[in-house]
């Protein structure tokens, strides 16, 4: 259709639907002007269909056959989340078991490919990565992790996406929680108040998933944080130098 075709058609579907609304205009006129009580009929049964009372029920279930759609639904289908990994700037570790398990330590340097989530916000370190003396037993030994120190009851939150393999109690760790990220990647919280999350849920990096507490073998309220890549600890400073604040 050429331009001039197209603009004769619209001009006669705009004088059509003009004629239209004039003859029902017209209609209502002589209607009211001949005969008024057909007029005050047909007057009364619109108002009253107008007036009518809708219930809540009935927009509530009007509402549920209104589809909505999410960001998601216009996402193209080959689309595909890269995964969370590392790249870890050296190989292998020293073993040494922690709580009966066969966890490596390394103090080579790591690269996490995103940014995490701070785990808590505002802590002081109190003890970092590396070798120690252990506050409670005395014994020399490596800390695998870095204590966090802040006020009991403030939250404590998910690194990144993942789920919890771990949610529990001992006697060393207190209240700790494990959460497994892609790539054999896994974030651990100990000497927490309080856990908000079961083992097999599946967190957001940034949900609030405990509180800071001092149970277990602990001295004071904080956080021990670790931050393991293929079952081995490394130092969480270097993660947690780029991380962001959760909200």
């Amino acid at each position: 259709m050429d331009k001039n075709k197209k603009q004769d058609y619209l001009v006669k579907t705009l004088i059509l639907q003009f004629i239209f609304c004039a003859l029902i205009f017209g209609f209502i006129f002589l209607i009211n002007y001949f005969d008024t009580p057909t007029f005050s009929v047909f007057r009364n049964e619109l108002s009253s269909e107008l007036k009518k009372n809708i219930t809540n029920e009935e927009v509530e279930e009007a509402f549920k056959k209104i589809e909505f759609f999410s960001v998601d639904d216009f996402i193209p289908v080959d689309y595909t989340d890269e995964l969370f990994n590392a790249e870890v700037l050296g190989e292998g570790g020293k073993d040494e078991k922690i709580n009966n398990e066969n966890v490596n330590y390394s103090f080579e340097k790591y690269k996490l490919n995103y940014k995490i989530y701070n785990p808590v916000i505002n802590a002081k370190v109190s003890s970092e990565f590396g070798e120690r003396v252990h506050p409670i037993s005395g014994d020399t030994g490596v800390h695998k992790g870095i204590d966090l120190a802040l006020n009991k009851g403030e939250p404590i939150y998910a690194i990144y996406d993942g789920e919890i393999i771990e949610a529990n109690y001992d006697q060393w760790n207190g209240n700790y929680i494990k959460i497994k990220h892609d790539n054999d990647i896994i974030s651990v919280y100990c000497h927490c108040e309080k856990l908000l999350v079961e083992k097999g849920a599946v967190i957001r990096g940034g949900e609030k998933i405990a509180t800071v507490g001092s149970t277990g073998q602990s001295t004071g309220p904080h956080l021990h944080f670790e931050l393991r890549i293929n079952n081995i600890s490394y130092n969480p400073a270097i993660a947690l130098k780029d991380a962001i604040n959760a909200v």
